[in-house]
């Protein structure tokens, strides 16, 4: 697996990534962890998933497009051709970093997020694996693996790579940055041979971000960063790649929105991590590289807008697959079970929060009240995340949510980078310089549930048992209509 960005499901096709999401997405694990390989695998696939939404788009009637497309320009004149290029699912800040910046279509409030950050090079220090903490390991796992010993004549060079903090964007729930790491054109192309398109370079080489921690001033306290995403762009145009002399280092990283970084200037402290072939493969050592720089969160964690809340209550019935598990003391699945069940939707609220951010405007979905009978598991039942096939159909339960501006369908509203159980949360593609042009922005969410699964027909009661904790989930969905919800946009 080349890095855990880019290559390991590059290669997947899009039924084949919305499966492998489906399956992790069912299992019982905590919502850090279903963030961390949720968002590994849709930025390594984004450009296949762009791809995606280009098709999604010629399969709608001509008429309709035609119909969407100039009224969705007419009220976002300024970056209406991003969100055009990036709709639906795709869209997310960072893919947004992941584009050359020369290349994108600019979206002026993330621009100016970018340019509030202020971010400022410190020190840096390159360490080769003969001097680095027990070396030992390294040259035990070289010998093992069939890696020829280091030699400075290979390796040498590293020592010349200079890096430069080139973008940070940080918007008080997410924080994202790009590395620059300068060095010479053959050495470039040693960092591009493992994405296939540059072999016969001298050697193979990759980088991933190791610990990250940063400081705030005053406070002697050394505080923890924890890595989302990461790993080495690739360069998919060899006119580019002649005359490339660096290569860039993308880095995403977890920040709960109930206690985002302080205000402030802060000094990061990356130890970047270059291996011969495979970053993942920690054994392949061949140097650290320890860079600091600082960067101003006062921007990032000030809002477009005051943040606005409410509650919506639901209507009617629904049915509702649920999960239900039991679990032993230590923490084993003792039993699990999936069944469908009518259930009426009369007593159930909603809690939405609405931030106004640069890269949008954070819709945050958590349950207000239920009645007594609902049981943790169907209020997760309730609000989890399903999405659609190319081909226009659900096999996975859960809420789609489609997005209207102007009274105009636009898309799937955009999946969100990252959710805990029994909460959504979207990040909508709506900017603060377009707030006035903006009469109503809606999300209708639709309710996926099985009728069928693996040869039970849920629909009649009958339940099916999971066994060993494995399923292959062959499902019949069906949906319906859940809530409309109208998101505030604020007015001067």
């Amino acid at each position: 697996m080349r890095n855990e960005r880019r290559i390991a499901f590059s290669n997947l096709t899009v039924d084949q990534t919305d499966r492998l999401i489906d399956s992790f997405e069912a299992l019982p694990l905590g919502g850090a962890v279903n963030r961390r390989i949720r968002n590994s695998v849709l930025k390594a696939v984004a450009p296949r998933r762009a791809r995606r939404s280009r098709l999604i788009r010629t399969l709608v009637p001509l008429a309709a497009s035609l119909l969407m497309l100039v009224m969705f320009f007419v009220a976002f004149p300024k970056a209406a051709q991003a969100v055009s290029d990036f709709i639906g699912r795709v869209f997310t800040p960072g893919r947004y970093m992941s584009e050359d910046p020369a290349a994108r279509t600019p979206v002026p409030s993330i621009d100016e997020a970018i340019a509030a950050a202020a971010p400022k090079d410190g020190d840096y220090t390159i360490t080769l694996m003969p001097d680095l903490p027990d070396p030992q390991q390294y040259v035990d796992f070289r010998a093992e693996n069939g890696y020829a010993p280091f030699s400075e004549e290979n390796w040498g060079w590293l020592r010349e790579i200079r890096p430069e903090i080139a973008e940070v964007l940080y918007d008080g729930n997410q924080l994202i940055w790009n590395t620059n790491l300068y060095t010479a054109n053959e050495h470039v192309r040693e960092f591009m041979d493992g994405f296939g398109d540059n072999a016969g370079s001298k050697l193979s080489v990759d980088a991933l971000m190791d610990d990250v921690t940063y400081t705030v001033e005053g406070d002697p306290t050394v505080y923890p960063l924890q890595v989302s995403g990461h790993g080495i762009t690739p360069i998919q145009d060899e006119t580019v790649l002649a005359g490339a002399d660096h290569v860039v280092l993308y880095s995403d990283f977890d920040i709960d929105p109930t206690q985002p970084l302080p205000d402030g200037i802060l000094t990061i402290t990356q130890n970047i991590r270059i291996c011969e072939n495979d970053a993942m493969n920690y054994g392949a050592t061949v140097a650290i590289l320890t860079h600091t720089f600082t960067f101003d969160t006062t921007k990032g964690n000030t809002q477009s807008a005051e943040l606005q809340e409410g509650d919506i209550p639901l209507l009617g019935e629904t049915y509702l697959t649920v999960d239900n598990m039991i679990f032993a003391e230590d923490g084993s699945i003792t039993s699990w079970t999936i069944s469908t069940q009518k259930v009426s939707l009369n007593g159930v609220v909603l809690h939405a929060e609405y931030e106004y951010l640069p890269t949008g405007i954070s819709v945050v979905l958590t349950l207000a009240s239920a009645p007594s009978n609902w049981t943790d598991n169907m209020v997760n039942a309730l609000l989890r995340s399903s999405n659609r096939s190319i081909q226009n159909t659900y096999h996975k339960i859960g809420n789609v949510a489609d997005m209207y501006i102007n009274g105009v369908f636009v898309s799937e509203a955009p999946r969100p980078d990252s959710w805990g159980i029994g909460e959504q949360r979207y990040t909508l593609p709506i900017y603060p310089d377009q707030y006035e042009t903006t009469q109503s922005v809606v999300l209708k969410l639709i309710h996926v549930y099985n009728e069928m699964l693996n040869g039970t027909n849920q629909i009649a009661g009958e339940v099916y048992t999971v066994t060993n904790g494995q399923s292959t989930d062959k499902a019949q969905t069906n949906f319906s209509p859940l809530v409309e919800i109208t998101v505030p946009i604020p007015k001067s």
